[in-house]
C-alpha cells in the first residue's frame, strides 16, 4: 500500500498562535518535506496557509529524516545535559559540542544506513535552532529520538552515549536508559 511521509519543520508556540515555518537563512524554501501518494496534496494544503511544503522522492527524504532526527536528539540532549532553557542557548552556549555530536551521529547513520546527507548538515540545523530558539530542551519520547542512536552502540556514538549517561547519572531524564 502506497504511502505518504512528511516531516514537519514548524513550531506552534502555543494555542492559537500562528505557526513559524522551517524558514532558514540556509534554506529559505524551508525544510518541510513531504514523499509519496499525497505528498504534492499536503504541500497544497501547507501551501494555502502560507507555510512551504517540498516534494521529494523516497532517495531525498532518507536522509532528510535522519537529519531533522539528529536535530532533535542532539540540542534537546545537549541542553538537558548543560542546563539550558532552550535549544537557542543549547546552541550558542555549546556549539562545539552540538556540532560534535551532529558530526558523530551524521557519520554513524551514514555507517549504519548507507546514506549520504548533502554537505552541511551542522549549518542547516543551526539555521533551524535559530528559527525556533526559544523552542525548550528536554530529553523526551526516548524511543523516538535518541534511542536509536543510542542503540548503534558507543563505539558508533561515543559523546552522544555518554551525554545521555551523564543526564541518567544526574537525575535529568524521566525514564530509565536500556
Amino acid at each position: 500500500m502506497p504511502t505518504a511521509k512528511a516531516l514537519l519543520y514548524l513550531s506552534v508556540p502555543a494555542k492559537g498562535v500562528e505557526p513559524v515555518d522551517g524558514i532558514t537563512t540556509k534554506n529559505p524554501e524551508g525544510l518541510t518535506a513531504a514523499t509519496g501518494i499525497h505528498a504534492q496534496a499536503l504541500a497544497d494544503r501547507l501551501g494555502a496557509l502560507g507555510l512551504k511544503c517540498l516534494t521529494v522522492s523516497p532517495e531525498e527524504y532518507r536522509p532528510a529524516m535522519f537529519e531533522k532526527m539528529i536535530w532533535i536528539a542532539t540540542y534537546m540532549l545537549v541542553g538537558t545535559a548543560r542546563d539550558c532553557s532552550s535549544v537557542g542557548q543549547a546552541g550558542a552556549d555549546h556549539k562545539d559540542l552540538v556540532e560534535d555530536i551532529i558530526s558523530e551521529l551524521v557519520a554513524a547513520v551514514s555507517a549504519k544506513e548507507g546514506i549520504t546527507f548533502a554537505e552541511g548538515s551542522i549549518e542547516r540545523l543551526a539555521a533551524y535552532t535559530d528559527v525556533v530558539a526559544d523552542f525548550p530542551c528536554g530529553v523526551k519520547e526516548f524511543e523516538w529520538r535518541n534511542q536509536y542512536f543510542y542503540d548503534l552502540g558507543d563505539e558508533a556514538c561515543p559523546k552522544h552515549n555518554a551525554l545521555l549517561k551523564e543526564c541518567a547519572s544526574a537525575g535529568k531524564l524521566g525514564f530509565e536508559l536500556p
